[in-house]
């Protein structure tokens, strides 16, 4: 899941007119980003460096004064890349070491992340880095309210980039931040004023770090930023979770719950596979660190909907103590129903003969 030779990937979404293409033009001129390949959909209204608008079929990557490179979306993401990259070869030049894709404003980014596990030309050549989302400052909320999209990319992001702040009051602003805290608590927010930020802010969420060369556990789950509470205190299997959608106004619950005990690695798969096959679509994101009977190191593992990928082992020495941690982010799904639907299976582990 996080092998340091795979070249990370940052996804940038946000709804119609959030100000992805104006943090692009910022980004990609930063030293950081040099030897970067930026994709984008080729429905983009404004290209970067105006040269976008201008690509044909032959022209599939164009260098820019920056030292970033581009290149339109055609088709799907891994034929895009593998032109990308068979184009930079034949043309003796250096493979990107970082990729950069913007989604379309109605894009659900769980399909992109989705792919990124299920590929195979893709699963082998790149990780997930970090998901960047932009929010407009003055009509933020009022699209979380109207768009199902809009929530999705706001609660599956690392990094919330509050825009526009320029243009919207103080009022407006800190509505839209306290909002936003509520759908997604692990994301880091920033408020950006015509795309200026540094782009090094703007990645390294990954579960490797490049810059200390070491697995970044606890930043990477972010479990600290939740009210974290032990898998029993949850009250049972199947709660209601239509009155909490109701009154948040998402439908989208982030939570994290604990273990504290190592589980037994038949019912943590039974678990998770009956909350694949019968919640997969409302099983937005999965991140865990998990403890096993039957080994001394623990496992992360990501899911996204109805995909994982396969569980990645950690050093024993990334994390501090033997607690499994769990974060959630579903579409009308409670943290109840999650959490009993786990109780019941390792209760019934511990009756098995």
């Amino acid at each position: 899941m996080q092998d340091p030779s795979l070249t990370p990937i940052n996804l940038l979404t946000g709804f119609l007119g959030s100000g992805k293409t104006t943090l692009l033009n910022r980004w990609v001129h930063q030293s950081s980003m040099q030897n970067t390949l930026v994709v984008i959909n080729e429905f983009g209204a404004i290209g970067l460096d105006n040269q976008l608008i201008t690509h044909s079929d032959e022209q599939a990557v164009i260098e820019m004064s920056s030292g970033c490179l581009c290149c339109t979306l055609r088709g799907d993401l891994s034929r895009t890349l593998q032109q990308a990259c068979d184009g930079l070869e034949a043309q003796g030049k250096p493979l990107p070491a970082r990729v950069v894709i913007e989604t379309t404003g109605l894009a659900e980014p769980t399909s992109l992340l989705q792919l990124l596990m299920t590929d195979h030309w893709l699963a082998h050549r790149f990780r997930l880095d970090s998901v960047v989302c932009c929010v407009d400052a003055v009509n933020g909320v009022a699209t979380l309210d109207a768009h199902q999209e809009a929530q999705q990319q706001a609660a599956v992001a690392e990094k919330l980039l509050i825009t526009k702040t320029d243009l919207a009051s103080d009022e407006q602003v800190s509505r839209l931040a306290n909002r936003l805290a509520k759908l997604n608590p692990a994301a880091e927010q920033w408020q950006v004023v015509n795309g200026e930020l540094s782009a090094d802010l703007l990645v390294g969420a990954g579960l490797y770090s490049e810059e200390s060369q070491a697995f970044q556990v606890a930043q990477w789950l972010s479990a600290s930023r939740y009210e974290l509470h032990p898998v029993e205190q949850y009250k049972g299997a199947f709660a209601n979770s239509q009155a909490n959608a109701v009154q948040h106004g998402d439908g989208i619950h982030s939570f994290c719950f604990s273990v504290d005990e190592p589980i037994e690695p038949d019912a943590l798969e039974e678990w998770l596979n009956l909350l694949m096959s019968l919640m997969g679509e409302k099983m937005l994101r999965m991140k865990a660190v998990v403890h096993l009977t039957d080994r001394e190191a623990p496992l992360a593992l990501h899911g996204v909907q109805h995909i994982f990928h396969p569980p990645a082992p950690l050093p024993k020495a990334s994390v501090g103590d033997r607690v499994s941690r769990f974060v959630f982010i579903t579409q009308n799904v409670s943290p109840d129903t999650v959490a009993g639907l786990y109780r019941f299976f390792t209760a019934a582990q511990e009756v098995a003969p």
